[in-house]
């Protein structure tokens, strides 16, 4: 079974389409956990509504509402409390492809051993859709981390541990391990640019790109990462908050 995982805060604008994406998948094999972050406005309402319709399909559904420390704390939460086999992250404002959960299950059958699945996803920006895809590499970049669409077993997180301050800072470690990843060129996620990850001041690149650099030389990289850290934070300030209206794509 998928244990896909969402936290949400004051979510009531996006989170039914959130819930939608996983209503609309070709398979039950799901459950779907919230942990919210005692929001004040009508997420946990929206969220309680569905219920019916989980049960219905025949998706468990669990909702926990409670005070957190931040969006991996909450992730964290998630993990804990999941059942499933494998581990999906699904922000609130995002939304899976239709087929996601049954091409991340196959794939997972068919390769015993697998630790971790990464695909692709669209980056919505306003009317424009940026193709982002993942893709093996000799060097550990984020150009080819896509954790929306990324899935691990549950045993990967038992060996690697929970989330500290940074997703990426996870998979380093994953990478550092040598874990078993396969990367598919399918979208599994839509990705909706204007969330906490992508609200990017220019003031704030020194303070990212020196964040971004301490989680490489933690996880024993070189210190010639430090260009890839300015060349990520500059090139994710051009994507995220461009007022050109650029299509890109990321192949």
């Amino acid at each position: 079974m998928l244990s896909v995982i969402t936290a949400c805060y004051n979510s009531e604008k996006s989170i039914e389409r959130t819930i939608k994406s996983i209503l609309e998948q070709s398979t039950n094999q799901i459950e779907h956990i919230f942990i919210d972050g005692e929001s004040n406005d009508r997420t946990v309402q929206i969220i309680e509504s569905y219920r019916k319709k989980y049960e219905e399909i025949g998706i468990k559904m669990v909702l926990v509402s409670e005070k957190d420390n931040g969006i991996f704390d909450a992730m964290n939460k998630g993990i804990k409390l999941s059942t499933g086999s494998i581990i999906g992250l699904l922000n609130s404002d995002d939304w899976y492809e239709p087929n996601t959960a049954s091409l991340v299950i196959e794939t997972f059958r068919n390769n015993p051993g697998l630790d971790i699945v990464m695909g692709a996803i669209y980056i919505h920006k306003g009317t424009n859709i940026i193709t982002k895809r993942p893709k093996k590499s000799i060097y550990a970049t984020s150009r080819n981390f896509n954790h929306p669409a990324m899935f691990a077993s549950k045993e990967c997180y038992r060996a690697i541990g929970f989330y500290g301050e940074s997703d990426f800072s996870w998979y380093l470690k994953a990478l550092k391990m040598n874990r078993q990843i396969m990367f598919l060129n399918n979208i599994l996620t839509n990705f909706s640019a204007g969330g906490v990850s992508t609200r990017i001041r220019v003031h704030d690149i020194p303070h990212n790109i020196k964040c971004r650099y301490k989680m490489y030389r933690e996880n024993g990289y070189s210190h010639y990462y430090f260009l890839e850290c300015v060349f990520q934070e500059i090139a994710k300030y051009c994507i995220y908050e461009n007022r050109g209206g650029v299509d890109i794509d990321e192949s």
